[in-house]
């Protein structure tokens, strides 16, 4: 390896952490996103998560495009894309009229994740060396850039509030500001990969060749499929949860500032989880997912429960908040992990591919979910909902536990040949 690809990978390396922390997802918009759109936009709570399943269909849509135009044109370009669209999404969110509009908003919005969900974590997977560390210290920075972006978020979800009151376009505009740097950092990237496999990536029929091996490995590996099923169902509940946190706390009469202050501290759950992740990972070993999936279920039922039968206003909002907080303490410990679990065992040409094929099951699992938390809100109150899902993921997590245990957890060895990528 000479010493400018070394060059670059480590500063790829460098940044890689800044850039993840504040632009892994949009800074000052998710503690006001449903006020802003109920209240300000007169949205209804249900169209919100409506709006929210549509993206998820977007994104399973453009998935596979997206898999084929990061390594057509490469990582670093895509991801400066995606930054630029998710810029735009601001502005058409901070123009919406109508649930139209915002479907509209959430097509933008998954055309820029759709690439970055895949470039972002190709990039730096690709400017790690590779040799039998290389999962650990991709789960380390991966770690690092999640503790920083939900620490970062929480702290702004306290401002946010507060400038919501004074003027709700105010939050908006700070969240753009926030894309725009994102898209300035990113320009410091360079694509490893682009560059490591530049003969490759000219001989067009060997490219189609490899990607229709790497799908035939994805399809035939059990403990993908399991990884894909446990991801999309706890991605989707994560994200429905997000906008019945908030619903919840308007329902107890939750002033707007202390709902964003709620925000920060489940970012900050967020954030300790995120940093815990290897922790976690090693007190619990093949046993995390099940772990987690218990954490979730049991929290959303405690909070639905307690908010539907309970008057007191400062034990509901207690009991919620710490509720929502090991919900999100869970999604850190989560995403990390699930990530680095679809990485292992997997070359880097196949890792496209892989995650593409994630994000689609996850959407597709997302929208589902996300369809079912519209309906409910539709029919009943929001603590309600939150009982009814509860108990709905209580079913699923039995199924998918039993799904799981035999195909996750093991040593390299005990794996079959199907499950370890040789592409």
């Amino acid at each position: 390896m000479n010493e400018e690809i070394i060059r670059k990978r480590k500063q790829n390396m460098k940044i890689y952490s800044i850039y993840r922390g504040i632009s892994l997802d949009l800074i000052f918009y998710y503690a006001i996103e449903f006020l802003f759109l109920t209240q300000v936009k007169h949205i209804s709570s249900s169209d919100v998560i409506l709006g929210n399943a549509f993206y998820a269909i977007f994104m399973m849509i453009f998935q596979i495009p997206a898999s084929i135009i990061v390594d057509k044109i490469g990582t670093r370009r895509c991801t400066i894309l995606a930054n630029i669209f998710n810029g735009i999404f601001i502005i058409l969110i901070m123009c919406c009229q109508n649930v139209w509009n915002l479907i509209f908003a959430q097509f933008i919005s998954s055309i820029c994740f759709s690439l970055k969900d895949i470039s972002d974590k190709a990039l730096i997977r690709y400017s790690i060396p590779n040799g039998k560390k290389q999962g650990e210290i991709f789960s380390k920075m991966e770690s690092k850039g999640y503790k920083q972006y939900f620490l970062l978020n929480a702290f702004t979800s306290i401002f946010s509030g507060f400038l919501f009151v004074i003027n709700p376009y105010i939050p908006m505009i700070a969240s753009l500001g926030f894309t725009i740097l994102s898209t300035i950092i990113s320009l410091g990237f360079t694509d490893i990969n682009e560059e490591r496999n530049e003969k490759e990536i000219k001989e067009q029929k060997k490219y189609v060749k490899e990607l229709l091996e790497s799908i035939k490995f994805i399809a035939n590996s059990q403990r993908l499929r399991s990884l894909f099923l446990y991801a999309g169902i706890t991605w989707g509940i994560f994200c429905v949860m997000g906008s019945y946190r908030t619903s919840i706390l308007v329902d107890i009469g939750t002033p707007e500032q202390i709902i964003t202050i709620v925000a920060a501290i489940v970012g900050i759950g967020s954030s300790m989880g995120s940093k815990n992740q290897l922790r976690f990972h090693k007190n619990f070993r093949n046993k995390t997912l099940s772990i987690i999936l218990l954490i979730i279920t049991t929290a959303i039922l405690i909070a639905g429960i307690t908010s539907s039968i309970n008057k007191s206003y400062f034990v509901s909002l207690v009991i919620v908040t710490i509720c929502c907080t090991t919900i999100n303490f869970s999604k850190g410990v989560s995403e990390v992990l699930i990530t680095r679990y679809l990485s292992n065992f997997a070359k880097d040409k196949i890792l496209t591919q892989i995650y593409a094929v994630n994000a689609i099951i996850r959407n597709a699992l997302r929208a589902i979910i996300s369809f079912f938390g519209s309906y409910l809100l539709r029919i009943t109150t929001t603590a309600h909902s939150m009982i009814m899902l509860g108990i709905l993921l209580f079913v699923i997590m039995l199924g998918l536990i039993s799904y799981m245990k035999p195909r996750l957890g093991k040593r390299p060895e005990q794996y079959d040949d199907k499950d370890i990528c040789k592409i």
